[in-house]
């Protein structure tokens, strides 16, 4: 179908071409293959938006735009279900509040993750969440859940602020850095230490963190449609998977042999992963245990530093929001002096502001699961058989929700609580399968930007980027350039 695509709007476009087609063969032409294509269907169905005529103008650059403009216009056009034909797949898009309801409410025989996120195998590896059995994937996610709860929250405070502080304390007087590779490489750090355990953060982390980046580097659109197809970076992602896992098990069993000195010395993740034991009494197998840990690492990592280096921009451009954060540092420190769970708990003009950015920039821009059952909506039926999708990024700039949607603007947050409609905000999902790492990540960054507002002026070299599609999890385009300069009162505000 694409080829077909391509070779319209070919010969349509060059008119250089031997075939020249008249204008009413491309008025009859299109029509026809609109209606072989996608006008005959039920009734019930979603209505459908077709891409072929779009496509054919050039209206949608996805290179630039992904597939937002698409998403986009054809809510404007349909409204808040609507379908899609992709190669040989049927998509139906829900979106808005309402519409979300009934993706993030399923029931997990209605709509399942497992048939969409199968590139994420190899990397994980066999039988580790979506790959598992239902039953064990859910109890894999408590076992997550587990390990990011109250007590786990408050030990990984210290231990991210012990990282940054040491980071920070490396960056000169003054300079210009790129942001987004700095904070990777702060975050990388960070999660290392909270997640897999001072063992590999102390004595492997440039071995670890190598291997780490061949393995996100390896999980691509391509990986998406062909998790196994033979290309250079997929045999350097199953390379790295391998080695990794000979990291990670060493530890392991090293930690299994001394059990006395496991669970009452170790604060970590891992640890936790460790100690769990499945409801018929079987603890975790040591693959199962790497594949855990990558799959909690991949949560938390990449989504931290693309939100933290967004942040940085966003402050860059709207100063007077970077200069109530460090008002409100100062409130906070005088009161508790120092960085813990309690004090970033009333650190909420920050939190505003990293929640702001994520609507405006959230690092997954769908959400999808398959349909294993009809379902229905406001009259319409979803077939069984359909990749059903939401997408935080269009639904976060609805004009419906949000006043003035493309303005930064955390207010949204405070006083006015405009996502206060049931999935308005989608950062981190909902429902059932809401994101684990929701308070790890507002941890973390917060706990950042806390000591980066009150270390360093920051000053914009460049525009904020434009949004790298070309990713599974979306980020800023490098380079993200920002000139910096150390404090010498760390409550001065920026004029």
């Amino acid at each position: 179908m694409l080829t077909l695509l391509n070779d319209i709007s070919t010969l349509v476009s060059d008119s250089s071409s031997p075939v020249i087609l008249s204008g009413v063969v491309v008025a009859a032409l299109i029509p026809t293959l609109y209606f072989l294509l996608f006008a005959s269907q039920s009734s019930k169905l979603p209505p459908r938006y077709g891409l072929l005529a779009p496509l054919v103008k050039g209206e949608f650059d996805l290179k630039k735009q992904g597939p937002l403009a698409v998403l986009k216009k054809a809510y404007m056009e349909k409204g808040e279900i609507f379908r899609l034909r992709l190669f040989h797949q049927n998509v139906t898009a829900l979106i808005g509040p309402n519409a979300h309801s009934i993706f993030f409410e399923a029931k997990d025989s209605q709509l399942s993750q497992k048939e969409c996120y199968g590139f994420t195998v190899p990397v994980f590896g066999p039988k580790i969440v979506f790959d598992a059995p239902l039953k064990e994937m859910l109890q894999q996610l408590k076992f997550v859940a587990k390990g990011l709860n109250y007590a786990g929250m408050s030990a990984h405070v210290l231990k991210i602020v012990k990282e940054a502080e040491d980071f920070f304390a490396e960056w000169p007087e003054e300079g210009e850095i790129d942001l987004m590779e700095q904070l990777s490489k702060l975050i990388i750090n960070t999660a290392s230490r909270c997640l897999l355990g001072n063992e590999i953060r102390e004595n492997v982390q440039k071995e670890f963190a190598l291997y780490y980046q061949q393995l996100s580097d390896g999980m691509s659109h391509l990986s998406f449609f062909w998790p196994r197809a033979p290309t250079q970076a997929h045999r350097e992602r199953d390379h790295a998977r391998t080695e990794l896992a000979k990291i990670f098990i060493k530890v392991i069993k090293h930690r299994r042999s001394e059990p006395e000195q496991g669970s009452g010395l170790h604060d970590d993740f891992l640890q936790v992963l460790i100690d769990a034991r499945y409801t018929d009494g079987r603890q975790l197998e040591d693959n199962e245990i790497v594949g855990l840990l990558l799959a909690a690492l991949f949560a938390g990592q990449h989504t931290s530093n693309i939100t933290s280096t967004w942040m940085g921009f966003m402050f860059g451009e709207n100063m007077k929001w970077l200069n109530k954060v460090i008002l409100e540092q100062k409130e906070v420190m005088e009161k508790h002096n120092k960085i813990t769970f309690e004090s970033l708990a009333e650190m909420t003009t920050l939190h505003a502001c990293m929640k702001e950015t994520l609507r405006l920039y959230p690092p997954l821009i769908i959400l999808m699961r398959k349909a294993l059952e009809p379902m229905a909506y406001k009259g319409h039926i979803i077939p069984k058989g359909d990749i059903v999708c939401v997408s935080p990024a269009v639904a976060h700039r609805l004009e419906s929700v949000y006043t003035n949607p493309n303005q930064f603007d955390p207010a949204r947050f405070l006083e006015r609580h405009e996502d206060k409609a049931k999935y308005s905000f989608l950062a981190f999902g909902g429902g059932r399968h809401s994101c684990l790492g929701e308070r790890f990540a507002f941890l973390q960054v917060k706990t950042i930007w806390s000591l980066m507002s009150r270390k360093f002026e920051f000053e914009m070299v460049q525009k904020t980027p434009e949004i790298d599609y070309s990713a599974i999890v979306c980020g800023p385009k490098m380079p993200c350039r920002m000139k910096f300069k150390r404090k010498s009162d760390p409550y001065a505000l920026k004029l």
